[in-house]
């Protein structure tokens, strides 16, 4: 493929029988219509194709009201329009409703083609001029050059042929997303080749051999053969009117209306964000909810309209918009959509895709339309600015960034290498992955996360600090747990956090108790340490002191968290409290017994202790796990095991 090649893709539009198909006949030298019902009755009822010269496609588009649905799959993806009004009716119904559409898909360059003027006089030619200036004003078409031919005499064909080359010459290449996207308008099968598909490459290019995925079912092909201007070829590219042989693809598997791109990029959708543009010709304004028909590119959908600022539309106005369909459909952003009325099923409006896959609108903040706003400059770098705003404290990367919002890893990796330089992400895992969060989400989890140990230290002055765990709760539900320690490490290496084990504190914290539960705590530590190994239960004392239960638990927190009091568990798993003494006493006894004896029975230990079993246990079990001792059978042996 040649990559300074440019392939451009022209539409006709306009009313049934003046002359469209005849026109392009003229042009190109090929009937565009190949049905024979089209032949029969003189009318293009699918979409039909010819090639002028060797890098531009005509796309003969429908006239009758009834195919306005083909019309649309047409003329999406064009690069520029001739518009064919006949010069013996003028400016008729349907003229104007592909006029609209052309408008609403967002092409920007045209020509005029007045036929069949050797059947008027200049008088009323002149009339018509009139008319397609009045239809055309304030429009990308208001200076399009209006061209008078006949298609039986040849007249003005030559110099249409001229215009239509400067035109060409003039179109603007399409920005290119690199990865691979062409509608289907056409769906067949050849007799041992299996099933083809034709269509506009809108972006990207494509290679025989490669694989594509057909969407929204999901199923990957592999390209056996490419065909461009019915030649073959190795490859197409962005412009290209290609026809791609799928084998082993069901012809029913594909139809008109999916979509064929890059595997594991795109991905169907129930929603759309988009901005949507009521014509002034609509009959009435478009209420929250209105039930409409939504065309995307060759596809088709029922869909609901959610409207984000108003109450309605008025003809003539725009709005932003969530558009939520009845069935699955694929779009990018950018792409130019165009919606009927549900019920007459004329074209009432259209617009563009501005968010892919949004969650459901549940009203729309100033900051939200302000959002959607920026997305209509439909620029990589915003686009993916968003995207990662979006997905909060769930984090993403380069290849999660490139596969969800469709963009090649490479174009992704310069956006994100460029707003962490400028401080706009913050990033959890280094290069090649690139797993970033947006600035604005970090600094305001790490504000989240020190009021909330802030809050918990005024709460719980007598708790050492928070379980880390919590952490991840604290700051989002569905924060990346990745990201969470890595906002903590942060806390940390500034000195604002500490860390002892599962608990996490702020740095500045110690653990306090009031006047009042110092007097008792006092009293608390006195009774363990007369009790020594025989310690009292919580309930025991508050009775003793005559005291509420929740304060002596509150003070004997405090006296844990500080280190005075050393809480440990029987082999039932209850909580026994020693005095940090007792348990240093018994620790130094345990020693002695092994300096005289390298065995020592479980009873001995006891009786010298002088505890019984349910609290001599839970200290045996503790040097155990010092490695101080070991149990072998029915004796303790010094050190490890």
């Amino acid at each position: 493929m040649d990559p300074s090649r440019k392939h451009t893709v022209i539409c006709t539009a306009g009313h049934i029988d003046h002359g469209k198909s005849a026109l392009v006949y003229s042009l190109t030298g090929t009937h565009p219509d190949t049905l024979k019902e089209e032949m029969d009755r003189e009318m293009t009822i699918e979409l039909g194709f010819a090639f002028y010269g060797s890098d531009v496609t005509f796309i003969d588009v429908p006239g009758h009201e009834k195919f306005v649905r083909t019309m649309l799959a047409g003329a999406s993806g064009v690069d520029g329009a001739m518009l064919v009004v006949a010069a013996d009716d003028g400016v008729m119904p349907q003229t104007r409703e592909h006029f609209e559409v052309l408008q609403l898909l967002g092409i920007k360059t045209g020509v005029v083609a007045l036929t069949k003027v050797d059947l008027v006089e200049k008088e009323w030619l002149d009339l018509v001029r009139e008319e397609i200036r009045a239809l055309t004003a304030g429009s990308f078409m208001q200076a399009a050059p209006i061209l008078p031919v006949s298609n039986r005499t040849g007249e003005g064909i030559e110099e249409l042929k001229r215009e239509l080359d400067l035109m060409i010459r003039q179109v603007t290449p399409r920005r290119d997303r690199g990865l691979f996207r062409m509608w289907v308008d056409r769906s067949f099968t050849i007799k041992g080749s299996g099933t083809v598909v034709a269509g506009t490459v809108l972006s990207g290019s494509l290679k025989s051999g490669e694989r594509v995925e057909i969407l929204p079912p999901g199923i990957v092909a592999r390209v056996k053969r490419i065909q461009i201007h019915k030649e073959d070829a190795t490859g197409c590219r962005i412009g290209d009117r290609a026809a791609l042989n799928l084998p082993g693809v069901d012809k029913e598997a594909v139809q008109r209306g999916f979509l064929i791109a890059a595997p594991d990029h795109y991905q169907p959708t129930y929603m759309i964000n988009a901005r949507l543009h009521l014509l002034q010709s609509a009959p009435r304004p478009i209420e929250d909810r209105t039930r409409l028909r939504l065309h995307l590119g060759s596809s088709e959908h029922f869909c609901r309209v959610a409207l984000l600022e108003e109450k309605q539309i008025p003809p003539g106005r725009s709005a932003f918009v969530q558009l939520r369909l009845e069935d699955p459909g694929v779009a990018d952003v950018g792409d130019r959509l165009v919606i009927r009325a549900f019920s007459e099923g004329r074209v009432i409006g259209g617009g563009a895709v501005l968010e892919v896959h949004p969650p459901k609108s549940k009203g729309a903040t100033p900051e939200f339309l302000e959002r959607l706003a920026r997305l209509e400059t439909a620029q990589p770098l915003e686009i993916i600015r968003q995207f990662i705003e979006r997905k909060g404290f769930t984090g993403c990367d380069v290849s999660s960034i490139a596969r969800e919002a469709s963009f090649l890893e490479s174009e992704v990796l310069d956006v994100i290498s460029a707003l962490h330089r400028d401080g706009e992400v913050v990033r959890y895992t280094p290069p090649p992955r690139w797993g970033i969060v947006a600035s604005t989400h970090w600094f305001a989890g790490r504000e989240t996360l020190l009021k909330w140990l802030e809050e918990f230290h005024s709460t719980f002055p007598q708790f050492k600090g928070a379980r880390r765990s919590e952490a991840k709760t604290k700051i989002s539900p569905n924060a990346l747990a990745m990201i969470v320690d890595r906002l903590i490490d942060a806390l940390v290496d500034e000195n604002l956090v500490a860390l002892e084990g599962d608990l996490i504190r702020l740095a500045s914290h110690s653990v306090s108790l009031n006047d009042a539960q110092e007097e008792l705590a006092a009293e608390i530590l006195k009774m363990f340490v007369a009790a020594k190994f025989i310690p009292p239960d919580p309930k025991s004392i508050a009775e003793t002191l005559t005291r509420k239960g929740r304060e002596v638990d509150s003070v004997i927190t405090g006296l844990t968290e500080r280190g005075e009091l050393v809480k440990l568990h029987d082999p039932d798993g209850s909580v026994i409290l020693y005095a940090k003494d007792a348990v240093d006493e018994a620790r130094r006894i345990l020693l002695e017994m092994f300096d005289a004896t390298a065995e020592i029975k479980f009873t001995d230990f006891r009786q010298r202790l002088g505890s019984t079993r349910k609290y001599t246990t839970p200290l045996a079990m503790l040097f155990d796990s010092e490695g101080i001792s070991y149990r072998d059978g029915d004796v303790r042996k010094r050190g490890k095991r």
